[in-house]
């Protein structure tokens, strides 16, 4: 363990601005981690946020009975589906996402809700460069055992990405880019803004929440979770449609708006809070280990380079 002596001296170099390519660095790290741990709610959420487009889809009365339902008929490893490739362009995709909110931090400043709802939009934005191309490519993976029929295989990383690519080219990895920003954006905004005043009371009770890394995981934890629940409706439409190209005949969406209006007229307005558990279960432990590792990398890398506020950036 960290001496909580250590902690106050690292916690001083939280504020200071580093280098993109140590952003990049550190968050590809601690997003590799996160993701690894969290990838089986990635795979429940998923298959439950699309089962109601066909009755072909194998349907799941809830999380629990998702992930003892896919256990039983294709194990463990179906869970780990696309792992490959997430943790092939994961470390871009978080490190690209932190390098957007160091860099937001230092241009327009952090601490209201305005300027931390900046923070989670910049970081967002830059990382959706990686983030979309690695969302299609594992939610195809996640729902390769359970649809009756689809396009190629997505068994595996390199399956999906034979498959996506021959039928559907490199756009195809950029499928319902408007709907993913509008999932994240707002996630990512909100996410921040939470937690920024989640630290503000607690500082102004006297707490130092730099210091005490589980309290860091506690706030992070219920910040997500907040921003999974308000952003779950647009998430759901956003998944459908970028496993469409699975079979174009199940998911037969020309939009989001398309997609919005076949949904609740043929499964009601509770369809778009679909998945919402493992969304929540993905999305709050995975940004909870994430942001926190990521702090602590951070000041142990400004303190081993002695506090140097930026180098070749």
């Amino acid at each position: 363990p960290v001496p909580l002596s250590c902690w106050r001296e690292l916690a001083m170099d939280e504020q200071q601005p580093i280098s993109p390519v140590t952003s990049v660095l550190l968050g590809g790290a601690a997003g590799s981690i996160a993701e690894v741990v969290v990838l089986p709610a990635l795979v429940v959420r998923t298959r439950m946020m699309v089962q109601g487009a066909d009755r072909s889809l194998t349907a799941y009365s809830s999380f629990g009975d998702a992930i003892r339902t896919i256990y039983r008929t294709e194990g463990v490893g179906a869970f780990y589906k696309g792992l490959g490739f997430n943790v092939l362009i994961t470390p871009l995709a978080r490190g690209l996402y932190m390098a957007g909110a160091e860099l937001s931090k230092e241009t327009l400043g952090e601490g209201t809700a305005l300027t931390d709802f900046a923070v989670g939009m910049n970081a967002q934005l830059l990382a959706s460069i990686a983030y979309i191309p690695r969302d299609i490519v594992v939610e195809r993976c996640a729902i390769d055992g359970q649809l009756k029929s689809q396009v190629g295989s997505t068994a595996s990383s390199a399956a999906a990405l034979r498959t996506i690519l021959s039928a559907e080219g490199l756009a195809g990895f950029y499928r319902a880019f408007l709907p993913h920003q509008l999932v994240w954006v707002p996630f990512n905004g909100i996410f921040f803004a939470a937690l920024g005043k989640l630290k503000e009371a607690e500082a102004a009770l006297g707490v130092k929440t730099e210091e005490r890394y589980l309290l860091g995981v506690a706030n992070t934890f219920a910040s997500a979770g907040v921003a999974a629940a308000a952003t779950n409706p647009i998430d759901v439409v956003k998944t459908r449609l970028q496993v469409a190209g699975a079979n174009p005949d199940v998911f037969s969406y020309r939009g989001p708006i398309d997609c919005l209006a076949k949904l609740i007229r043929a499964e009601g307005p509770a369809a778009l809070f679909a998945g919402l558990v493992g969304r929540f279960l993905y999305a709050g432990p995975g940004f909870a280990i994430f942001l926190p590792t990521y702090d602590v990398l951070k000041r142990l890398a400004l303190s081993g380079a002695g506090g140097a506020p930026r180098s070749g950036g």
